[in-house]
């Protein structure tokens, strides 16, 4: 397995649980663009007398498998409350199966069948028009594409079609190639900038002399510059087939009539007389441990242990996940006890588990800078390896069954997402092997993993990123996997969870579900009755306090809100965990200089339990000082790190013209401060500081609490009870901050990102603009055409998809319910040496937007667009109380969701093209840049 790459240990242990046990390589994104020049694919049909009903082969926990004569495997989750519909369509092909010469090809064509067919000649333009929000993703050992939509079964029907169209004639050309690669050389550059990224693919290199796990899945970069396009063609016709693919579709949908489209649509699809290919390299024992050093510019100390473990479908992959998080998991892992909280690390733990085939596992560890490494490097090696670490007891694995019971059911409530996980165990052989997981994961026993961790976690098993003679050569020989069928053989069907209901989430229909009141003890309570999958519940409580001027001075206010779950009076930080581990609950506190945003989900029968536990972390939290010291180091040595990085240079560079426009100094809210005045700033914060604030301010005095999905019983009266008589009349009323716009002059600053193979450009205007102005739907509109509507936008179409210049580049839009100081910006990543032609190929878009417009067609697209999306997200209940909150501090109700919507409806393309034109001035840009410019 490949380490996922962005952060360390999530928080959401339940939630990373799964991404443990079912990741097998980073997911690189899809590209998608229009088609050019084609070279068609014959198509290979079967004769129509033979195409049939697709035929039922299993169901289990509630996903329904069937068969197709060619081979397709289809799998079923039905769930008439969503108003969803996922379609997922995955082949088991990734880079494994790539030869020298050829490595990230799996990657790239999943990009090349964004390009089209011969009868889908624009497939991000026919997504958008139906509101579809689409991607692919690939890994080592398979490649996917989904799409997602609010139920329609003409999209589902458009969608079944484009799938199996593209499976046997999408235009893989040369013309299209040579853009496309262009595009994935910058997304080949942009993980180039990431220390860790590129740490964990040397090692990876390392740790496999043969197998092809230890090849990045996006590539070396002579690879994408230079594979043929036949090349690209054979592996595509080798690959993309009914009978290597399995075709996923969750959510609401008629099963029976998408059955019969199934039949119609990929039954006609022949399955090839040639056999798949199928890898067959193994992997033999390591000989001895190996290391590998990376110099690179910018960044902090990382440590990175891999050891070779079997694949996934291995019995020992329950107990090897159970290892990980025991060590791993936050406050009670040995890891973190032994170097996070001595603050000799930033972050540690162990994560990883086998793909298809046998791959690793990996201690780590993010250091502070000028942390002593051999020492540390010493200690992480000597807990992963048991020569210093401590036995398990018995409370400690209850723990991880608990999360491993919570994870599944959190799995369970979302369709959607279910199916994107199966989806990464699919290429290992078998969709059931995440039910088998999560039976066998509860009866892993402390003899199973003090087995497994002597079995795997030895020095010579191990690849630290360093060649060393050894008197004797020890080899740890990876276990074969028994037969899937035996190992299936006993697997039992999952509980079922409770069914939500079907809610049509438009702003008429949410208004019926609503009940506003005033507490007695004076809260304002907002509920939103919804009956969800698996009994969900999402509460949020945002407190507001004192007047903007005074709040800033203080230090230490955001960091109160990262305080809470070191523990309270009642509960110590473990205590706490634990408890919102077995109410099946997940707390997140955010505090601010005016106030808080307190986030907690739950069930209809924990919800109440776990807001009596977040009182007491709220109302009596112990703000220990060894967990504020670690919260400063930390978030210092974020900073230091980030010294090198284009973003951070890029800042620098402009911070003084901003500053000095809107005439404000250090100690003014609005100042930019530079990397060394925020490292001060930490280093001024004293817990006693955060304390008094909290004494100070933090109160219910002026609360919202807004609550969705299916609500218990007695709510009111609880909040009430636990937070009513939270007062502090002393404290400084809740003041708004009335933001107003200052004119920024146009300038333009080139910042030196040193050893970064990626480069960053900004373009940004500041505009006196309100997002409740009668032209903001018009301006919003042309803006989410030029550049915010993904793929299909002017910025992408010509920036990325003709020109090739770059892999991300996108325009946006902000404006605020209060005041008016809006602004407009243009961001794009490229290589440092199209600099210049990536600021005139902007410059000229926008140019083109201000002479010609929008066009009927577009506004219609980008309306759609928008409404889908905000239809989409008002399905979620998280978002809904976000939204509810939002509703509430206006002092609105759904009606005037609605009128926003039918205001962004009823824009013609006069007044899209008046809005940019009156708004977007590119005389008025600051222009900034950064990245590892050539200085003559």
């Amino acid at each position: 397995m490949k380490m996922k790459l962005a952060g360390w240990m999530p928080r959401s242990l339940g939630i990373a649980l799964l991404s443990l046990a079912l990741g097998t390589a980073q997911a690189q994104p899809a590209a998608a663009a229009k088609p050019k020049t084609a070279v068609p694919r014959p198509v290979a049909m079967a004769p129509a007398a033979i195409v049939a009903l697709p035929e039922r082969v299993r169901e289990l926990g509630g996903i329904e498998e069937y068969r197709l004569p060619n081979g397709l495997q289809l799998l079923l989750l039905p769930d008439a409350t969503q108003t969803t519909t996922t379609v997922n369509i995955t082949y088991r092909v990734g880079s494994r199966h790539e030869a020298p010469g050829e490595y990230g090809m799996a990657h790239l064509l999943e990009h090349m069948l964004f390009k089209g067919t011969q009868r889908q000649k624009d497939i991000p333009g026919a997504m958008a028009q139906r509101g579809v929000r689409f991607n692919g993703t690939t890994t080592v050992d398979r490649t996917n594409y989904f799409a997602s939509f609010n139920a329609n079964a003409d999209t589902l029907a458009f969608l079944l079609d484009l799938e199996a169209d593209r499976m046997v004639n999408s235009r893989v050309a040369k013309v299209d190639l040579d853009t496309e690669m262009t595009v994935v050389r910058n997304e080949f550059e942009r993980g180039e900038n990431q220390p860790f990224a590129v740490l964990n693919q040397r090692v990876s290199a390392a740790a496999f002399a043969w197998h092809p796990y230890g090849h990045a899945t996006i590539g070396p970069k002579s690879d994408i510059e230079n594979v043929p396009i036949e090349k690209l063609q054979a592996f595509y016709k080798r690959y993309y087939r009914p009978d290597n693919a399995t075709l996923l579709i969750a959510g609401q949908f008629d099963k029976a009539a998408t059955l019969a489209l199934i039949a119609r649509h990929f039954g006609a699809v022949a399955q090839p007389a040639v056999p798949i290919p199928q890898p067959y390299t193994v992997e033999p024992a390591q000989d001895g441990e190996r290391t590998v050093v990376v110099r690179r510019v910018g960044g902090q100390p990382i440590l990175l242990a891999v050891y070779h473990v079997p694949a996934i479908t291995h019995p020992d992959t329950p107990a090897l996940v159970v290892y990980g998080l025991l060590m791993s998991l936050q406050p009670s892992g040995q890891l973190y006890k032994q170097l996070v909280e001595p603050k000799l690390a930033l972050a540690a733990g162990i994560a990883g588990v086998g793909g298809a085939d046998p791959g690793t596992i990996a201690a780590f560890a993010a250091l502070p800078p000028g942390a002593e490494v051999d020492k540390i490097e010493a200690q992480l090696l000597d807990l992963a390896e048991g020569r210093t670490a401590k036995p398990f007891d018995e409370s400690e694995l209850a723990r991880v069954r608990d999360i491993a019971v919570n994870s599944y059911r959190q799995q369970m409530k979302n369709p959607e997402a279910l199916i994107q996980q199966i989806s990464g165990l699919i290429a290992a052989g078998d969709w059931r092997l995440l039910f088998q997981l999560m039976e066998d994961i509860p009866k892993v026993t402390l003899a199973d993993v003090e087995r497994v961790r002597t079995a795997y976690f030895k020095p010579a098993n191990r690849t630290l990123g360093r060649y060393l003679p050894v008197d004797k050569v020890e080899r740890v020989e990876i276990p074969a996997a028994p037969a899937l069928a035996q190992r299936l053989a006993q697997l039992k069907g999952p509980p079922q969870v409770e069914e939500g209901e079907q809610l049509d989430p438009v702003p008429a229909v949410l208004e019926t579900r609503m009940s506003r009141s005033t507490l007695p003890s004076g809260i304002h309570l907002h509920t939103l009755k919804k009956q969800t999958r698996g009994n969900t519940v999402v509460l949020q409580m945002q407190l507001r306090w004192g007047e903007r001027d005074a709040t800033f001075v203080r230090n230490g206010t955001g960091m109160v809100g990262s305080l809470m779950d070191e523990g309270s009076s009642g509960y110590t930080k473990q205590q706490l965990q634990d408890a919102m581990i077995k109410l099946r609950a997940n707390l997140n506190v955010t505090s601010y200089d005016q106030g808080a945003t307190i986030f907690l989900s739950a069930e209809r029968d924990t919800l109440l339990p776990a807001l009596r536990v977040a009182a007491d972390a709220l109302r009596k939290p112990l703000f220990p000082q060894d967990a504020f010291d670690r919260e400063i180091k930390s978030a210092i040595a974020g900073i230091e790190a980030s010294r090198q990085e284009p973003s951070v240079l890029r800042q620098e560079a402009t911070r003084g013209h901003y500053n000095k426009a809107r005439g404000v100094t250090l100690g003014h809210p609005d100042y930019v401060m530079s990397v060394d005045e925020r490292i001060a700033n930490l280093k001024a914060t004293t817990l006693e500081e955060i304390k008094r604030f909290y004494a100070d301010y933090w109160s219910f005095n002026e609360a919202q609490v807004s609550v969705v999905g299916a609500l218990p019983d007695g709510l009111g009266a609880e909040v009430d009870k636990l937070f009513g008589d939270w007062k502090k009349p002393a404290a400084p009323k809740f003041v708004r901050h009335i933001p107003q716009h200052v004119v920024v002059p146009p300038a333009r600053f080139d910042a030196i990102a040193r050893d970064k193979a990626n480069a960053i450009v900004r373009l940004h205007e500041t505009l006196p603009l309100n997002s409740e102005e009668p032209d903001y739907a018009a301006l919003e509109l042309a803006v989410h055409i030029f550049g915010g509507g993904g793929l299909e936008s002017r910025l992408s179409e010509r920036v990325r998809q003709k020109e090739g210049l770059t892999y991300g580049i996108g325009a946006s839009l902000s404006a605020s319910h209060w005041g008016n100081a809006g602004s407009f910006a243009i961001q794009a990543s490229y290589a440092p040496d199209k600099r210049e032609r990536v600021i005139a190929v902007v410059q000229e878009e926008v140019a083109r937007m201000a002479k010609d417009g929008v066009t009927a067609a577009e506004l219609e697209r980008a309306k759609k667009d928008i409404l889908e999306g905000r239809k989409q997200g008002r399905a979620d209940p998280g978002a809904l109380a976000g939204g509810l909150t939002s509703l509430a501090e206006r002092g609105e109700t759904w009606a005037a969701a609605q009128k926003r919507d039918e205001a962004l409806a009823a824009v013609s393309v006069e007044q899209a093209n008046a809005a940019w034109r009156k708004h977007i001035k590119a005389e008025s840009f600051i222009i900034s840049t950064a990245g590892d410019f050539k200085i003559p």
